[in-house]
């Protein structure tokens, strides 16, 4: 420890060193993640864009059906890429060292960051308009409460918005304009009002309010929470210490200033620290009641093993980085100095570093590539894909973009482990001559020789993917 106390400058030299290492590192070792390969898959239609093999979530639990695809009249605003990532990330560091050169550190070591940025998953763009947010409303606090700065600060809540929700009947536009609102009349609001323990409180509470409401106005995916509200109920605190917890305070390395943030919080009277306290506080609430509703509903959808799937799904907790600069810039804000030197903040590097090291050096890699590389698909040719259905409309448009579906006019189809797609292959499927069977799936079909197999890592499930074509 005392190598860590007199070596501070190098320490921290090293954590952002480190830090840059493996985001380059996980740009080039891990494919891109499910969600950019949904995302990259929308095509042009007559009236708008869809996803042109049907919607990843699925009225019939166990086939997909190309005809059942909503349609957007714009194509859904997404930043996802390694590129963009790796832009994003670079961005979301600079801004946390003019917070404090440290926490630019933590931003780079963080392993959720680290997963994203390997991915090409929107997470560190969308820190990045929060951090934005975060800068605007440090300017008009500098600059006597202006009132205009403060109100555009919350513009960047719009993107957020419809990167994160472009479905019409689960929109939360009128919420984000009363933020908006909101935010540029703080200006008005008497210091005393906004203590931050007491805007994190109620900023949280709001959030989660605001997620029961769209439930009981059964507001599309949300319905779940009347629906299955025992459930949901008992998914609440299993999202909270996903969320607010591990990727939040455990993984950001918060903790160590939790107990003299806390505690400076309820004297402060820092603007500032208020409505920092309040965006913290409602996101959080919303982010955590959203994660419960998503494992109760796609529980529900793809009939996954309850509780489980919460821990196959845990990485949903991973939207809260998000608040990753706002809530370094309330430690700072409220704290002032910071005692960086403290064994807790080595030990907080220390319990992320593994992850950190796991994300960045081993990725993940997508064994659905090398299958559609070893079909021999022709124009107009149709596939099948058989999997078990957790997330398995994700895995088949990871057929899209290898394929090159569009141009080529290829369809990709899924059925369910438990379905008679067996049976469909000499019925609605006669007209598919390519089968892909999952590392799950240990049937062999009549009437199809194998023509390529392969192996999956065994970090990323393992067992053994194969194609077959029809004789």
């Amino acid at each position: 420890m005392k190598w860590f106390e007199n070596n501070q400058d190098l320490f921290w030299k090293s954590v952002l060193f480190l830090g840059i290492a493996l985001n380059l590192l996980a740009l080039i070792v891990s494919d891109n993640g499910l969600d950019y390969h949904v995302k990259s898959s929308y095509v042009e239609v007559e009236e708008g864009y869809s996803l042109d093999w049907g919607d990843v979530r699925l009225e019939n639990p166990n086939a997909s059906d190309p005809d059942d695809a909503t349609i957007f009249s714009v194509k859904p605003i997404t930043t996802s890429g390694k590129a963009m990532a790796g832009f994003c990330i670079a961005i979301l560091a600079a801004m946390a060292l003019l917070v404090d050169k440290r926490f630019a550190g933590l931003v780079l070591l963080n392993p959720a960051m680290i997963f994203s940025v390997g991915k090409g998953y929107d997470e560190p763009a969308i820190a990045v308009l929060m951090g934005m947010v975060v800068t605007m409303l440090y300017l008009s606090n500098k600059m006597r409460e202006n009132w205009l700065i403060k109100s555009f600060a919350g513009l960047p809540f719009v993107v957020i918005l419809l990167m994160k929700n472009p479905s019409p009947s689960d929109s939360l536009l009128i919420p984000t304009i009363s933020l908006i609102i909101l935010l540029g009349c703080s200006c008005i609001i008497p210091i005393r009002l906004l203590r931050p323990r007491m805007m994190l409180g109620l900023g949280f509470s709001l959030g989660a309010g605001l997620i029961l409401l769209l439930g009981i106005l059964q507001m599309g995916t949300h319905s779940i929470i009347t629906e299955e509200t025992g459930r949901f109920l008992f998914s609440i605190p299993f999202a909270l210490l996903d969320t607010a917890i591990i990727y939040g305070v455990f993984a950001m390395v918060i903790w160590p200033f939790a107990k003299s943030t806390w505690q400076k919080m309820a004297t402060s009277e820092d603007r500032l620290a208020g409505e920092l306290s309040f965006l913290i506080g409602g996101f959080s609430g919303v982010i955590m009641m959203y994660v419960a509703v998503l494992w109760t509903y796609e529980s529900i959808l793809w009939g996954s093993s309850w509780p489980w799937h919460m821990a196959i799904m845990g990485n949903n907790g991973r939207y809260i980085t998000l608040l990753i600069i706002p809530a370094y810039m309330l430690v700072k804000q409220v704290n002032g100095e910071i005692d960086w030197q403290s064994k807790k903040v080595f030990f907080g590097i220390l319990l992320i570093l593994p992850f950190s090291l796991l994300a960045g050096l081993h990725g993940q890699t997508m064994w659905t590539d090398d299958a559609a590389k070893s079909m021999d698909i022709q124009d107009n040719q149709d596939f099948l894909f058989v999997s078990e259905p957790t997330l398995a409309m994700h895995w088949l448009y990871t057929f899209h973009d290898p394929l090159d579906a569009d141009e080529n006019n290829i369809t990709g189809y899924w059925r369910s482990d438990v379905s008679s797609w067996n049976n469909e292959l000499n019925e609605d499927l006669s007209h598919i001559d390519w089968l892909v069977l999952a590392p799950e799936i240990e049937d062999n079909p009549n009437g199809w020789e194998l023509y390529d197999s392969g192996e999956v890592d065994f970090l990323n499930g393992g067992g053994e993917w194969r194609v077959f074509k029809r004789v």
